[in-house]
């Protein structure tokens, strides 16, 4: 993510050049632009895939450092300009059909899901201290933690009918191997919650932006991102 925010800062650094002394500033667009955030869920599957029965002293040191550099980034964000910032905040990452296929019993890792429930709490706190100590900024956390949690236990809410093997790939639950040019592939991918080993599929991404946008609080909160545009 540091990365990428050194891509915006150049970007941004363009635009002032190229704006000149026109009316419309670059900060003026900026305030106005709203800065899409999905970060946490490699960071989690990486360290439990470093550390597969993490204590709890591990998790929380992790969720510490994790939180402490996603402030860091906001912050960097914030004096670059960005006032309206949409959060995805980290998925039910334990109930990934790669992570059931390496589960004997075929369930979702739930020390997996709880260091992801963990990240999310402090993502929360995070925004909500952020949001009244610096001035101007707005916030929509869109739960993809509570999307897929939803969808397993309701798939018919967005036409689904399976959520625990993968569309394309092989193996246990088609997910002991990616997505490659002569995997197994589901005939009718519309109705995966899941497309490979990690990934979700059109359909759960179309059922998620139609939420995430204009959806209730299970979903997105403090407000939705229509609300954020709006704001």
């Amino acid at each position: 993510m540091m990365q990428q925010i050194e891509y915006f800062s150049d970007l941004k650094d363009q635009m002032s050049t190229r704006l000149g002394t026109a009316r419309v500033s670059a900060w003026a667009l900026l305030s106005k632009s709203i800065f899409l955030v999905s970060a946490g869920a490699n960071d989690a599957f990486d360290f439990f895939s470093q550390n597969r029965s993490p204590d709890s002293t591990a998790i929380q040191q992790f969720s510490e450092a994790m939180i402490s550099t996603y402030d860091s980034h906001v912050k960097t964000l914030y004096n670059l300009g960005a006032r309206k910032f949409a959060v995805i905040n980290v998925p039910l990452i334990g109930c990934y059909p790669y992570l059931r296929s390496q589960n004997p019993s075929g369930e979702c890792v739930d020390a997996l899901n709880q260091l992801a429930k963990s990240l999310n709490d402090g993502i929360r706190e995070l925004f909500s201290n952020l949001s009244s100590e610096m001035q101007g900024m707005k916030y929509s956390i869109s739960s993809a933690y509570e999307l897929v949690s939803s969808l397993i236990k309701n798939p018919h809410a967005a036409g689904l009918e399976e959520v625990k093997s993968a569309c394309c790939g092989g193996g246990r639950f088609n997910a002991e191997r990616g997505c490659i040019p002569n995997s197994n592939c589901c005939s009718d991918r519309s109705k995966y919650l899941f497309w490979d080993l990690v990934h979700p599929t059109q359909a759960t991404y179309k059922f998620a932006g139609l939420v995430f946008y204009d959806g209730p609080a299970q979903f997105v909160s403090p407000i939705s991102i229509k609300q954020l545009i709006e704001a």
